[in-house]
């Protein structure tokens, strides 16, 4: 593909059509100095703060945000240069919260991805509109998800297909789902960068659209 094309008008709700969007707000992990983002309680106080200030139970946010967190693993600190530009859209809900397929698609692949605060449970969908197509990243899923899909099985708009994981099954992450766009999965199967170097940034921009597009 050599370019996205707009958004589809026609998107069933990422999470359903239960949660109206005054439940929604934004969340960001920078400038957030007050909070040991180091430490699992101290991003889950950070988390429950903005949504408290906001009076909402959803938050959303993060496409390519610089964020030092990612200097708490080695799985986005080796090599020469550190990643830490976050290239999808994070969205802070409970455990068990249900997400639904925005547009027909069929499964890509699926992996379960255990690097210490990598992806944990995985599903990559093949999204088709028209005549074109987009691949969707859903990361930090339940165990269960990846279990009870194959690959190949093809998926309808506004079905049910994942639910948002809990720590010991979505890479040790405050609950989240991370929603990302690809335009090329560049031969790679249950799995793609969802954070970048700075170096990399004008590829990934390109490759990865801004998901929120797709929220509804």
């Amino acid at each position: 593909m050599s370019y996205l094309p707009p958004a589809p008008e026609k998107l069933s709700q990422l999470l359903g059509p239960d949660i109206p969007a005054r439940e929604w707000a934004p969340i960001s992990l920078q400038d957030t100095a007050s909070y040991d983002l180091m430490t699992h309680a101290g991003l889950s106080q950070c988390i429950r703060d903005q949504l408290s200030s906001r009076s909402a139970s959803i938050g959303v946010g993060g496409y390519l945000e610089r964020r030092n967190i990612y200097r708490r693993s080695g799985h986005f600190t080796e090599g020469e240069e550190a990643r830490n530009i976050h290239l999808g859209c994070d969205i802070w809900t409970p455990v068990g919260q249900e997400v639904f397929s925005p547009l027909d698609g069929q499964v890509q692949s699926k992996a379960y991805n255990a690097a210490p605060f990598d992806y944990g449970a995985t599903l990559i969908v093949r999204h088709v509109w028209d005549h074109d197509y987009c691949y969707a990243l859903y990361g930090h899923i339940q165990i269960s998800d990846i279990e009870k899909w194959s690959v190949g099985d093809w998926v309808q708009s506004g079905e049910l297909l994942c639910q948002v994981g809990d720590l010991h099954e979505n890479g040790g992450w405050v609950p989240h789902l991370h929603f990302q766009l690809i335009r090329d999965l560049e031969g790679k199967k249950g799995d793609y960068p969802g954070v970048a170097a700075s170096s990399q940034l004008e590829f990934y921009r390109n490759n990865c659209p801004d998901p929120n597009q797709w929220l509804v």
